[in-house]
């Protein structure tokens, strides 16, 4: 009996072990630093903070427009999306770099572009010297249905408000969880 109570401990100590894996992998977040002023969404975001697809994208592709929960402050609100290929086929040769970025909401855009949006910007306002860069893409899990990726990258631009001429820079960095689907 005293073997198996040792044997049962042993195992019991090796299955709660720690995961050497990278148990952050499904945690997705984003921040925006607007005029030196640092905003973030950080976990428990949702593995899919939703989104709408599939929709065609600038090539003819199938797309998903990825949201990122809004970052709310006391003078404005901030919301980010991403744009990604729906098809896992599609994906697969997408690689690290320089992607668009643009100060309105996403519509029939390329793989990859991201969108940054203020609250209080207009139609006539314009977004201008704006950097995207994709510095990591990587796969979490797959199934005959579905590819799970991580995405990371970071951006910059400013805001002109055509109305006034004042100028909102900002920066930011995030991390989004996709799924992408088998042919």
């Amino acid at each position: 009996m005293k073997k198996l109570i040792y044997l049962f401990l042993a195992l019991l100590i090796v299955a709660c072990s720690s995961d050497d894996g990278d148990s952050n992998s499904l945690l997705s977040s984003w921040q925006i630093t607007v005029d030196g002023q640092t905003y973030q969404e950080s976990p428990p975001i949702p593995i899919y903070s939703g989104g709408s697809g599939p929709l065609n994208d600038c090539n003819g592709d199938l797309a998903f427009y990825q949201f990122f929960p809004e970052i709310d402050t006391a003078t404005r609100f901030y919301s980010a999306d991403i744009s990604h290929y729906w098809l896992t086929s599609d994906f697969n040769s997408t690689s690290l770099g320089s992607y668009p970025i643009k100060g309105d909401y996403l519509d029939n855009d390329c793989n990859l572009t991201l969108s940054v949006t203020l609250s209080d910007s207009f139609e006539n306002d314009s977004f201008s010297n704006g950097t995207h860069n994709v510095t990591s893409i990587n796969q979490i899990s797959s199934s005959n249905n579905e590819t799970l990726w991580s995405i990371e990258g970071n951006f910059s631009g400013t805001y002109t408000y055509n109305n006034t001429g004042e100028t909102v820079s900002l920066t930011g960095s995030y991390r989004s969880v996709i799924a992408t689907y088998q042919d």
